[in-house]
């Protein structure tokens, strides 16, 4: 295996991880759901790389109890504040240790701790949030550097480390699952007092992951498997629906392994959450954790399976090595998403999801011009001393992806496949700069293209810096086409020029992306569009509190508020209390915000409790800076 030598080092670390390296995590977790307090213990055994007699970790709001060598022995420690990040990134937990060490020694350490529910990586719901109302609940949301809040460790994803975990609950209602493989229970190595019967759950993954794959959910939840090696996991009343739902999971992943080579993860295991949960999904190795809003009941929103199902080779068998090289994680993963789509949906699908993530990107792009975010823009978002959750959006996806499918024109379809396939062995469990993948793709290029080689290495060399570096649009523009796409426009004009046209129920036989491409030509022309128009549009397409899928309802519910609908708002306000999905919430914030700002206030303070941390706060952001600038106006 090659052994990645990057100089890009990640600034949303305050670890010395170039000095010692973990290379394995224990933790030890007892639940109190009801009190929404976990303590913890952490063994972490290190690798120390240079001459040090420290070590530094990342903590976020830790209670950090003692600090301690495995032989019982204690370190002095501190929490250190860093330029005022502590509510940013976190602080530093500075440990001292018992002497100097050298290179390639090794030190097991052992930290006491708790968190609660100030960690943002943590949604805690009471008893009352859930379907039983039996027993509280909680999961987890690590990515990008959130893992800090919950364990202090190297939270980079230029580490790796294998991991072993249990869980103590005293509530037998209350189960627990985790990233990795569950085992029999493992013996305890911390003290904490247990009285009454406790009920342990035990897990291991001898992969190499960063801490941002690391996730538990716990709560009254059971599983079901659906064939092959996939399961479904969710509270007990919805399992049999979600189960259906999400049957076709093996076919996916059978047809992913022919184009990209084998799944070596073991079980897939998918959790279909609250409705809190702050994304559609997160890969989690054999935990893939997904939001209710996949479940459309046609099957059509378990495109996010597919994507995190991806993630299996694209992110996490090789990692971007910071989060201004998530495109390393993300831009893959939608190629190898797409790909599959060619074998298990529709003709054109697969077109049809790259027009839809255009218009995504040239929005995101053209969103995105506050001086400090305007390297947002790019596929190297500049993240110091910011929370690199401010740079996602759209484009490490799209634009990741279209440089990808860019240099796959230039290869050429079969090359490109078995350059992916040898690229993930070359870099596997490592983790990478978007520099390593450039040497490595001219090099491959090189020894396997044995026409116009030198023409594709010069196209190679003139775009790619430019499309990771440069803001604004790619470089090169891609036209994606397909009849469906024209279909979908055409008709959509029809209803903008005209009103309802004759072949009005097209729409019901389009597929579900191909309703988002007709939802976004009325949404880019909503000026165009008088209230008696969009009342007819919605009493006609019942596009008002239906479950059409969140992808077109976000649309059609943007196309309410900046057209200023006033009897579409109560179904917009629906919309935000039925779903978590920040995309969904912030981007509808960002439209109500200038448009109905007293809704905005309103809403917000009625419905932030059901809102995780990371969603909730950046709302909350978003409603400080209106009336900052408001303020600066009068």
């Amino acid at each position: 295996m090659h052994q990645c030598l990057t100089v890009d080092i990640d600034p949303n670390t305050f670890s010395n991880y170039l000095d010692v390296r973990m290379n394995h995590l224990h933790v030890e977790w007892l639940l109190d759901l009801d009190k929404k307090i976990v303590n913890g213990t952490a063994q972490i055994s290190f690798k120390f790389l240079k001459h040090t007699n420290y070590i530094d970790l990342d903590v976020y709001q830790l209670s950090i109890l003692n600090v301690y060598l495995v032989n019982g022995n204690t370190l002095k420690h501190e929490i250190q504040v860093v330029k005022e990040q502590s509510l940013i990134q976190g602080d530093r937990l500075h440990i001292v240790l018992d002497r100097d060490y050298n290179p390639l020694e090794n030190i097991i350490l052992k930290i006491k701790y708790a968190y609660d529910e100030r960690a943002r990586a943590v949604g805690f719901l009471t008893k009352e949030q859930t379907h039983s109302k039996k027993v509280p609940y909680m999961f987890t949301q690590c990515e990008t550097n959130n893992c800090r809040s919950i364990i202090p460790l190297q939270d980079t994803p230029s580490v790796k480390f294998t991991f072993t975990a249990t869980v103590i609950s005293t509530n037998p209602l209350i189960k627990a699952f985790m990233t990795g493989e569950q085992i029999a229970s493992l013996p305890l190595i911390g003290q904490y007092g247990l009285e009454s019967t406790f009920y342990t759950y035990s897990f291991q993954l001898n992969i190499p992951i960063p801490a941002y794959l690391i996730g538990i959910v716990a709560g009254e939840i059971e599983q079901k498997h659906i064939g092959a090696n996939c399961y479904v996991i969710s509270e007990p009343f919805y399992l049999d629906d979600y189960a259906k739902e999400l049957d076709e999971l093996p076919f996916f992943i059978e047809k992913m392994t022919d184009y990209i080579g084998p799944y070596i993860w073991g079980d897939y295991k998918i959790v279909i959450l609250p409705q809190s949960f702050p994304f559609g999904g997160m890969e989690h190795p054999l935990l893939t954790f997904a939001s209710p809003v996949i479940i459309v009941g046609d099957k059509s929103g378990v495109g996010t399976a597919v994507h995190e199902i991806a993630h299996s080779w694209m992110g996490n068998t090789v990692t971007g090595n910071n989060w201004s090289n998530m495109w390393i994680m993300e831009g893959f993963c939608v190629f190898l998403e797409r790909k599959t789509y060619k074998y298990v949906r529709p003709q054109d699908y697969d077109i049809i999801e790259a027009i839809n993530g255009n218009f995504n990107l040239i929005s995101a792009i053209q969103g995105l011009t506050d001086p400090d975010e305007k390297s947002y823009q790019t596929l190297h978002p500049i993240t110091s001393w910011k929370n690199p959750d401010d740079s996602t959006s759209s484009v490490p996806y799209e634009r990741g992806y279209q440089l990808l499918y860019y240099l796959e024109q230039l290869i050429g379809e079969e090359n490109f496949k078995f350059m992916l396939r040898q690229y993930l062995d070359h870099f596997k469990f490592q983790s990478i700069d978007e520099d390593d993948f450039y040497k490595f793709l001219l090099d491959w290029v090189r020894s396997n293209v044995k026409v116009n080689t030198q023409k594709i290495i010069d196209d190679i060399v003139a775009v790619y810096k430019p499309w990771v570096y440069q803001q604004g649009l790619p470089p090169k523009t891609i036209e994606f086409k397909t009849p469906k796409y024209d279909e979908a426009v055409a008709l959509a004009n029809k209803w903008i020029n005209q009103g309802k046209p004759a072949n009005a129920d097209d729409y019901i036989n389009y597929m579900p992306n191909q309703k988002m491409i007709f939802m976004q030509q009325i949404l880019d022309n909503y000026t165009k569009l008088n209230h008696q128009r969009l009342k007819e549009l919605d009493d006609y397409y019942k596009l008002s509190g239906t479950k059409s899928g969140p992808k077109i309802a976000f649309k059609w519910y943007k196309t309410v508020i900046l057209s200023k609908y006033d009897p579409g708002l109560e179904a917009v306000h629906g919309f935000l209390q039925s779903l978590g999905v920040r995309s969904y919430v912030v981007g509808t914030y960002e439209v109500l915000i200038p448009n109905y700002p007293n809704e905005a206030d309103a809403w917000f303070a009625q419905d932030k409790w059901s809102y995780h941390p990371l969603v909730a706060n950046r709302v909350e952001d978003m409603l400080k800076k209106k009336m900052r600038g408001a303020h600066i106006t009068q």
